[in-house]
């Protein structure tokens, strides 16, 4: 069974460590955070999540390679890393194309940027001294004083083939952002093969008093989803005339309680190592609430060991 994790979007920098907190007391495995143009940082949400819990995994989904520097991002990863004890999910992805022309920061190739920037971070926080001079990355001699004392993991978010191939290449984790199917999934799954992991974003609305309520709920989402072009590689053709509650199936942790199990199951057989929630803004704690009560206990129940992810037990 897949680790279950929850994440947290677009709400203001003082919510997060009350949220972490009740994350945690929840019993999930693991807390997200984006870095949304506009919105809280990313390695400051984190910090704060970390610093007030002490066994949920904190995950960064994902930094935008095109406005970090290789070096002073590992710098953050590497102290997030030795200050959490190895609780630290390093994410990096391209950036939203239309973010970084706002900020100008559009690379000539948001790949390209994105495979400089991951490769150099990955080698720093292995402890190695790393010179390039690449398209967009130029490092001389560069090296961490104090790398982290376990490699943290680094996935990259990504959404069609060529990232999926990249991280493949790179050897490196992906993270799937909301909108992936149980079936997207297992195209994934087979492209990186076995042993790479793959964390899952999804949309999420429970209610076990009335699931038609929660499907109602998340449909607007998911629907504004079905028509953006960046949704194409995930989405394909198969959701342009399917009806709502087959696309809520489908694209959603969404329903009752069993609903949902089945759903998480679902996206676990298709080869994700780790599902991250993601609710209706505003719905939090609710859901936090609901989840942790409801679904948790059973998927605990179902192995009394829970299996760790990929990287964790390749080491």
């Amino acid at each position: 069974m897949a680790s279950l994790g929850f994440k947290v979007d677009a709400r203001p920098a003082d919510d997060v460590m009350a949220l972490s907190r009740l994350v945690e007391a929840a019993r999930f495995d693991e807390l997200w955070f984006c870095e949304d143009l506009g919105l809280a940082g990313g390695i400051a949400q984190v910090a704060a999540a970390l610093a007030v819990t002490n066994r949920v995994e904190v995950g960064l989904g994902i930094a935008p390679a095109a406005v970090r520097n290789p070096m002073y991002l590992a710098m953050e990863f590497a102290s997030l890393a030795r200050l959490s004890g190895n609780r630290f999910h390093a994410g990096i992805g391209h950036g939203m194309p239309r973010w970084l022309r706002q900020v100008g920061q559009h690379p000539d190739s948001l790949m390209t940027c994105m495979a400089e920037v991951s490769e150099a971070v990955h080698e720093l926080l292995a402890g190695r001294r790393v010179s390039v001079d690449g398209r967009h990355v130029h490092l001389d001699g560069v090296r961490l004083d104090h790398p982290p004392l376990v490699t943290p993991p680094l996935s990259l978010g990504v959404r069609g083939p060529r990232g999926v191939e990249l991280a493949k290449t790179l050897g490196l984790g992906v993270i799937l952002a909301e909108g992936s199917s149980p079936g997207y999934v297992a195209q994934v799954r087979e492209t990186l093969g076995p042993e790479l992991p793959i964390t899952v974003f999804t949309w999420c609305s429970l209610d076990d008093d009335d699931p038609s309520a929660a499907c109602d709920r998340i449909w607007p989402t998911v629907h504004t989803a079905l028509g953006k072009p960046s949704m194409a590689h995930q989405l394909g053709d198969r959701f342009q005339n399917s009806p709502p509650r087959e696309s809520i199936s489908e694209l959603s942790v969404s329903g009752d309680a069993a609903t949902c199990l089945e759903s998480i199951q679902r996206l676990a057989d298709g080869g994700a190592d780790r599902v991250v929630l993601q609710p209706v803004r505003g719905r939090e704690e609710d859901q936090i609430a609901q989840f942790g009560a409801r679904v948790l206990p059973h998927l605990m129940a179902r192995s009394t060991t829970r299996v760790a992810p990929r990287e964790a037990r390749r080491r």
